[in-house]
């Protein structure tokens, strides 16, 4: 009988210790759960985790930056914490977990839902690690707040799976609709979306991977220009994979019909691959971009710091003679349909020669084909010789502050002249084709030597 007891005593003291030593473990895997988060673009910026015997409680501050203006050089910040309520385990009340963990959403220290708001956002680790999101949103109406629309959403449904490294994550997340609302009219429409990702750690560290992003409809104004666009049926399917001693990816843009205004484009099906990149350098890349993101960058600033991470692993990068597909282009537009295909790859190319037109022309392999309506390719020249134009004035009008803008019908006059004087050019010197009111042109380049609808053209050669 005194064994019994004693045996009971033990467990009993196990059982109230062990709440407090898996708090220490789940403290780890939570701060790990909030940079996987951060990872996602949402910048950390603080974090707050109470422990205690029992359970834990933490506040954890995200800020997210989202760029503005025409330009997109200014940004607005949108604030928001994650406040989690934590018990630790072994024992929970969903059986026997490390740690059950229910979490709530707060903009700026405001919660985002009422209070008896029945929503879940679960996380369960179990006792090897592994563990799971759910995330259920009841359907709910949001009234506007300051500068914040109305938001108006549907059930919302996801989960998220993942093992004890985070080295295999598997997600999917469905919004059948969301609203956004303004005192003068809609804003925003979007219905139909789901997510569903699957990613893991290839035996190089990369995390590769895939899923497919997709949207039934998409309704967005602009109250300033009055500007409809509606987007129909939007599919992105992305993959990564290795093979070998290379990573290869693909992605692929789909959509049924474009409407902005009156014009309506589509279908457009756009495929693009990249392959024969080198695992060490593609993961020194993929760990700065996680950083860059982790910055909330301008998009200028952003652009500028991607093009350091490439600039500074490229001679590595070359090494495995890199190439990029456009496999396929297709565009229906308004004037007739635009079709495409594109190929380039560097073969024993190095950094040091990037500077060197001739020496970089010698070393790229390159297929190309595109075929668009006249007049829609003639709409474009236009744009680009207007543009040059007025530039030119502009400096002209600099140098000499007296000088006369031309009138809009004398501009209109020298663009189409100027337009039609660079078509026919092409096409004397058949770089471009006329087919039917089609503007088609075919290129090849191998060993230096281009050759542009079957018609080779001289190249800037390299100095003996």
């Amino acid at each position: 009988m005194k064994r019994f007891i004693a045996l009971f005593v033990v467990l009993g003291a196990v059982l109230m210790a062990a709440p407090g030593i898996i708090g220490f473990q789940v403290e780890t895997y939570y701060q790990g759960l909030m940079q996987q988060l951060a990872k996602g673009g949402a910048e950390l910026v603080s974090q707050d985790y109470q422990r205690a015997w029992f359970g834990a409680e933490s506040r954890t501050g995200f800020l997210v930056r989202i760029p503005a203006g025409a330009d997109r050089r200014k940004t607005e910040t949108l604030s928001f914490s994650l406040v989690s309520h934590i018990v630790h385990g072994p024992l929970t009340a969903d059986g026997l977990r490390l740690a059950d963990i229910q979490s709530d959403i707060r903009m700026e220290g405001e919660a985002l839902l009422p209070p008896d708001y029945a929503a879940v956002i679960r996380t369960l680790i179990g006792i090897d690690g592994r563990g799971s999101t759910r995330i259920d949103l009841p359907a709910s109406e949001i009234p506007a707040s300051g500068q914040r629309p109305a938001i108006r959403f549907s059930d919302v449904e996801g989960e998220m799976h993942f093992d004890a490294a985070f080295e295999q994550v598997d997600a999917r997340f469905a919004l059948p609709a969301l609203h956004l609302t303004q005192q003068d009219g809609q804003l925003l429409e979007i219905e139909g979306m789901q997510f569903d990702s699957h990613s893991r750690k290839d035996v190089s560290g990369l995390m590769l991977g895939g899923g497919r992003f997709e949207i039934g409809r998409i309704g967005l104004r602009d109250q300033q220009t009055d500007t409809r666009l509606a987007i129909r049926q939007l599919a992105i399917d992305a993959e990564s994979n290795a093979s070998g001693t290379a990573v290869a990816a693909s992605v692929r843009y789909q959509l049924e019909r474009v409407e902005v205004n009156e014009a309506v484009y589509g279908p457009v099906d756009i495929q693009l691959g990249v392959g024969n990149l080198p695992p060490q350098a593609l993961l020194q890349v993929q760990q700065a971009v996680e950083e860059i993101n982790a910055q909330q960058l301008s998009d200028e600033k952003k652009g500028m710091a991607l093009l350091n991470v490439l600039m500074g692993n490229a001679p590595a990068l070359l090494k495995g003679d890199p190439v990029v597909t456009i496999d396929k282009l297709s565009i229906q537009t308004p004037d007739g349909l635009v079709t495409g295909k594109l190929s380039v790859q560097s073969v024993g190319l190095e950094l040091k020669e990037i500077g060197n037109a001739p020496a970089v022309l010698n070393k790229l392999v390159a297929d190309a084909s595109l075929r668009m309506p006249k007049r829609l390719f003639m709409l474009m020249v236009r744009q680009k010789v207007e543009a040059d134009l007025l530039r030119q004035f502009e400096q002209r009008r600099l140098i000499n502050p007296e000088s006369e803008m031309p009138t809009a019908e004398q501009l209109n006059e020298m663009v189409v002249t100027l337009a039609e004087r660079q078509l026919n050019l092409l096409l004397d010197q058949e770089i471009l084709v006329l087919q039917e009111e089609m503007i088609a042109t075919q290129a090849m380049l191998s060993s230096g030597l281009l050759s542009v609808n079957g018609k080779t053209i001289p190249l800037p050669q390299q100095p003996q």
